[in-house]
């Protein structure tokens, strides 16, 4: 048995076993993944949380005289982008308390229990992002075109500033969601990268 860069080589009759380390590019690239995911999703927070306009309008006509009614459109008047609020914050406290995890969690690791946590957690995430934007996404669609036939009309050609920012919110999550993606298979692969094994034949 030879020990060399911190790997384990186990010599057979004609065959070499390599048990590597649980380190390499997927536990190095996660954190950088991670940090673009949260700045993805704490954007899509931050903006649809502070999505607001307000706008006067004409809603009837007595003689000559207009009736102007002064509306406001703002995200707490829709449950969906009430969820897609609290759903990327989840996830950016998420991507958060992960990254101070992976730089002091090896003091804390047992037997690569933490990965398992952070899988678990990490998939847990991905759905309810998931939820949020695709719930928010057709609110959003409803609020741009409308619905015939079910007579619900549009709002987005009245309070397009809010409309606007509600779909740049919308892109910044679906961005984060497909980081997170890559996160949770990045995140299977650390989980089972410790039990790897290289084979090859020594002729």
């Amino acid at each position: 048995m030879a020990s060399e860069g911190g790997e384990k080589a186990e010599v057979g009759c004609n065959q070499v076993v390599v048990v590597g380390k649980p380190k390499g590019w997927v536990i190095e690239f996660i954190p950088l993944v991670r940090i673009i995911t949260f700045f993805a999703t704490v954007s899509a927070t931050i903006v649809m949380a502070l999505n607001k306009e307000t706008k006067t309008l004409v809603v009837a006509t007595i003689g000559s005289t207009p009736i102007n009614v002064t509306l406001t459109a703002k995200f707490q008047h829709t449950p969906a982008f009430v969820f897609f609020v609290i759903a990327n914050g989840m996830a950016s406290f998420h991507n958060m308390l992960m990254l101070v995890a992976d730089f002091i969690g090896d003091k804390f690791d047992y037997k690569g229990f933490r990965f398992v946590i952070i899988a678990v957690l990490d998939m847990m995430v991905l759905g309810l992002v998931s939820g949020g934007a695709s719930a928010a996404a057709f609110m959003g669609e409803l609020g741009r075109n409308g619905n015939s036939h079910a007579r619900w009309n549009k709002i987005c050609d009245n309070f397009h500033t809010f409309c606007d920012h509600g779909s740049g919110a919308l892109i910044a999550s679906f961005i984060g969601l497909l980081l997170l993606i890559i996160i949770n298979v990045m995140s299977i692969i650390r989980l089972h990268y410790p039990n790897s094994i290289n084979n090859s034949v020594v002729p």
